[in-house]
């Protein structure tokens, strides 16, 4: 299963050209711009607003990605073949959030 194609994932597809968001199958709210080599990725999720983001070399990629999330969360990667990922975690929110 494609993470974001059930009801129990939310997921940002990216490429070189856009990027967009997933869940339950539905696409939304597409963004030009894509990644490179060398790119960093960031995903907030703040349980105390419920909210769902996603930054791309520390920028927000378009507004809140998903809200009103719940429950217990597991982080997931997919990636293409030929491609590596580097996973740091527990780091400062971004500066633009409301956690600064």
């Amino acid at each position: 299963m494609i993470v974001g194609k059930d009801d129990k994932g939310w997921a940002m597809y990216i490429d070189r050209q856009r990027s967009w968001f997933q869940h339950s199958g539905a696409h939304e709210q597409r963004v030009e711009g894509g990644i490179h080599v060398g790119s960093t990725i960031g995903v907030l999720l703040d349980l105390d607003q419920h909210t769902l983001s996603f930054y791309v070399n520390e920028e927000p990629q378009g507004n809140v990605a998903f809200r009103d999330l719940y429950g217990v969360f597991y982080p997931a990667v997919s990636l293409n073949r030929g491609v590596s990922v580097t996973v740091h975690t527990a780091l400062d929110p971004p500066s633009d959030s409301d956690e600064t």
